[in-house]
């Protein structure tokens, strides 16, 4: 094959395995998490996870008081209780990493909703018509999605198909239909305006199963119609209500507008008995007031961050390495994670606070406690440290002494200028060659310029600050994992991603040499030539360069693991690979303004950022308060969720979207995984989004965090024999000490 065409298929590989691995618009998300906790810092029967601080359950803002409820709360809970005195998870034991069997709980209680009919007609216990049974249905959390308990019976869990909000209407005219969802679709047979009529049938997959003549006489008896069948564990159980509101004529055509239609899904009804099996647990306790499950196995925790423990088919356990993260050399962080595997809409959400509850000072929100925030588990002590904490705070601090949120005033939903603070603070992170190698100061290669880089997260998306100055942000292109390598022989061109590239000129492997360059958009940047005789310093490559706000500023360093030649080739293989965009840096400055904040203040150990502007807030749960282009608060409804009727519960949020299936990685292959949480299914409402406690850093496609390094199939070249020839070799050393750069 011709070189111009190995070329050509080369680039168009690379092309095409870089374009697979980047999301359109989606993110690098894979689940939605708990929160964390530490071994060593709370008690066995402190392992407890609720609505509020598992974003794999089902929440609701405007009932969030009865979801964190000592006694009689709602929901879902996900609890450790220690049955045989052995293995006790907690600080009595905090290296214990086994949950026995059946020491595992799983509980969910049904809560009451009020019907749309009823709530926005304002109607009472004698108002409300008899045939819906009550003034309530009652919704159920199983596994993270809400179902209707029918009849309020825990054991009988049936689908939401439609629950027409009170803002919604659906308007008809003869023949018209209506497609309800699940099979099931609303027929307007005939529509009698100067009677106020309408005749309409429900239908499932073509089969009439109600059909009903409704008069629009002003009455909510007459204008509500309602249907019963037999099904799942009863009889003449309710599953369908509408409400003609109105008939009127058109210029050409008389309608009929229905409002707050609700059904479930009668013919798929899930019954729970006791004993039954689900997913790894087992069904302890099934009543109509809740349902009990225990783990059926014991769980055995792999304390490694990078590793899932499942404990149901989507539900594992995430943990931080052993003694990482915790107060204690044994200790570890642990909580609950759900796996994300379909594309759909996505937010990250900050833990709930009651207006009525907390104190002015105490709306703050830190990467433990809001999914946008960049967060990593290995650091967990220092991310929640007191003083000298890592990574970003958002906190409200009232500065006039007006308009003060808190329990002091509850109703108050104004944040004054400058009274929401931004801040964020990097953190050090040893690169993977000196970790990986055991190097302590001494023996780390002088050109890193010490065991660290360090990392500084800028509104949820971690850069590396440049030589510790947090004032000098660059995105980081490639970290190697200590467990990666890359093996390449001459020739070979490795796409580091962002335009930079590695091509091997040559393999000696008679010297133990391997001749390379690094290159930026086709232009060369540096060349070396590293020789594998063992020792770390001359295996070690590092490149520096003028940029940002410095001279000689590290920003490439790779090592040379070894040189070996296969059956036809010489290869050498490269880990430890570390590489920041030296040609894209944020400076960032007093004064500047990013996304509604100024800069207060920027030095080298952190910056400060203000609210540029005051923001009221509006009480309404299905509206968003932005306070950046993409962060914004979301409350319940004023007065609901609280503990005060002028109270509200209060949350900051951030909305994604993933739009392949696809799992994808960030670009520092040691960092945590991505994490969402998810739009509960079947819902449109908006309480119906579960949180996310924390989680780890969004990463959109495009952005600089996405890995752009496919292992792309080496092109072919021609055999090249054990050493290089004497002028290739003599010309390579010079090349490589006149363009090696120390730092």
């Amino acid at each position: 094959m011709c070189s111009g065409i190995k070329k050509a298929l080369s680039s168009l590989f690379v092309a095409f395995a870089i374009f697979l691995m980047l999301p359109p618009l989606g993110l690098a998300a894979i689940a939605i998490n708990g929160a964390p906790l530490d071994t060593n810092e709370i008690s066995s029967d402190g392992f407890c996870w609720n609505a509020t601080t598992f974003g794999g359950f089902y929440y609701s803002a405007n009932k969030h008081k009865d979801f964190v409820a000592s006694e009689n709360w709602f929901g879902e809970h996900l609890q450790y209780i220690e049955t045989d005195g052995q293995d006790e998870l907690g600080v009595n034991n905090p290296g214990n990493h086994v949950i026995g069997e059946g020491e595992l709980v799983y509980s969910t209680r049904q809560f009451p909703n009020k019907y749309n009919l009823v709530s926005d007609l304002g109607l009472d216990a004698c108002k409300t018509p008899a045939d819906l049974g009550g003034m309530f249905f009652y919704k159920i959390p199983w596994f993270g999605k809400p179902y209707v308990a029918v009849e309020n019976d825990a054991t009988q869990l049936a689908n939401l198909v439609i629950n027409q909000k009170s803002s919604e209407k659906k308007e008809l005219k003869a023949g018209d239909v209506w497609e309800l969802g699940k099979g099931y679709s609303l027929t307007v047979n005939q529509v009698d305006v100067d009677g106020n009529k309408v005749w309409f049938s429900l239908s499932k997959d073509g089969e009439e199963l109600e059909s009903g003549i409704v008069n629009a006489d002003g009455t909510v008896e007459n204008q509500t119609f309602s249907a019963t069948a037999d099904f799942g564990g009863g009889n003449d159980q309710l599953y369908f209500i509408t409400y003609v509101d109105s008939v009127f004529v058109s210029a050409v055509d008389s309608f009929a507008v229905f409002k707050y239609t609700w059904l479930i899904d009668k013919d798929d009804i899930l019954i729970i008995e006791n004993g039954d099996e689900y997913q790894g647990f087992e069904v302890k306790e099934a009543s109509e007031n809740g349902i009990v499950l225990k783990n059926s196995d014991s769980i055995t925790l792999n304390l490694d961050k990078d590793k899932k423990n499942y404990f149901t088919d989507s539900w594992y356990f995430q943990t931080s390495d052993e003694g990482k993260g915790s107060t204690s050399p044994s200790g570890y962080i642990i909580y609950p994670a759900k796996e994300l595997s379909k594309p759909g809409n996505y937010t990250l959400r900050g833990l709930p606070l009651d207006t009525n509850e907390i104190s002015s000072d105490g709306f703050c929100w830190n990467a433990t406690t809001f999914g946008g925030f960049y967060y990593s588990a290995n650091k967990h002590k220092d991310f929640v440290a007191s003083e000298n904490w890592f990574g970003e705070h958002l906190q409200y601090i009232e500065t006039d002494g007006q308009d003060e949120l808190g329990v002091n005033n509850p109703g108050n939903h104004v944040i004054g200028e400058g009274e929401l603070v931004y801040s964020t603070r990097q953190f050090p992170n040893k690169y993977n060659l000196v970790s990986d190698l055991g190097l302590d100061a001494c023996k780390t290669p002088a050109d890193l310029g010490g065991m660290f880089y360090y990392k500084l997260p800028w509104f949820g998306k971690p850069y590396v600050a440049v030589e510790n100055d947090a004032t000098q942000l660059a995105n980081l292109v490639i970290n190697q994992k200590s467990s990666e390598k890359k093996e390449l022989k001459a020739g070979d061109v490795w796409e580091l991603g962002k335009g930079y590239s590695l091509t091997v000129n040559q393999v000696d492997v008679d010297g133990n040499k391997v001749w390379f360059s690094l290159s930026k958009n086709g232009e060369e940047l540096e060349s070396g030539l590293v020789e594998t005789d063992g020792t770390v310093e001359s295996q070690t490559f590092t490149a520096t360069a003028d940029f940002g706000d410095g001279n000689d500023q590290l920003y490439f360093i790779t090592y040379v693991d070894s040189v070996f030649v296969s059956s036809f080739y010489s290869f050498a293989v490269f880990k430890y690979t570390w590489l920041i965009d030296k040609d894209n840096i944020l400076v960032i400055e007093n004064g500047d303004e990013y996304q509604g904040f100024e800069v207060k203040e920027a030095s080298e150990n952190g910056i400060v950022l203000k609210n540029s502007d005051s923001i009221t807030l509006n009480l309404d749960k299905d509206k968003k308060n932005y306070f950046t282009d993409s962060w914004y608060f979301q409350t319940s409804d004023e007065g609901k969720g609280s503990t005060s009727p002028s109270g509200y519960v209060i949350y900051p949020v951030t909305d994604v979207v993933i739009e392949v299936e696809t799992v994808y990685e960030s670009a520092d292959k040691s960092t945590e995984e991505t994490n969402v949480t998810d739009v509960a299914p079947g819902s449109n409402e908006s309480e119906d989004i579960s949180p996310d406690y924390r989680s780890a850093p969004v990463e959109i496609a495009g952005s600089e965090d996405i890995n752009s390094y496919p292992e792309e199939a080496a092109e072919e070249a021609p055999a090249k024999l054990p050493g290089f020839g004497i002028v290739s070799e003599i010309l390579g050393v010079m090349g490589c000490l006149a363009l090696r750069r120390k730092s």
